[in-house]
């Protein structure tokens, strides 16, 4: 192998190994009221000739809720509101967002540079695995 084909390979396994794009997490803490978690994640990072350390955790991390409108057989109709009971050590899948999501929360457009692409402070809590 050239040494140009293995300083190629090498960089692009260290580019994928940077890039997040889910992994599972333990619950710290849980705000239900501002549906906000603080998370481990559950994959450690390692870098080559070194051991194997945690990631730091991240803080701040919305979770998905889901709001349902419910039609009843006599013609009425609810709006529900189903909110994650997450617990500390639970176990969540996590997706991250290919930028940053600060300017975006509210619902307007904005540009967030590349340079914050699939950080781990872009998490969102997608789901309870167990």
């Amino acid at each position: 192998m050239s040494q140009a084909t293995a300083f190629f390979e090498n960089l692009q396994a260290n580019l994928l190994a940077n890039l997040n794009t889910g992994m599972p997490c333990r619950v710290i803490s849980y705000n239900k009221e501002l549906r906000e978690a603080k998370i481990q994640p559950l994959f450690k990072t390692k870098e080559k000739g070194r051991d194997p350390i945690d990631r730091s955790p991240v803080e701040g991390v919305p979770v998905v809720f889901q709001r349902y409108e419910v039609s009843y057989p006599d013609g009425s109709k609810e709006i529900l509101v189903c909110t994650p009971d997450l617990k500390r050590n639970d176990v969540v899948w996590v997706s991250f967002a290919q930028r940053d999501m600060a300017d975006v929360l509210d619902g307007k457009s904005a540009y967030p540079g590349p340079e914050t692409a699939f950080k781990t402070n872009n998490a969102v809590i997608t789901g309870l695995i167990r």
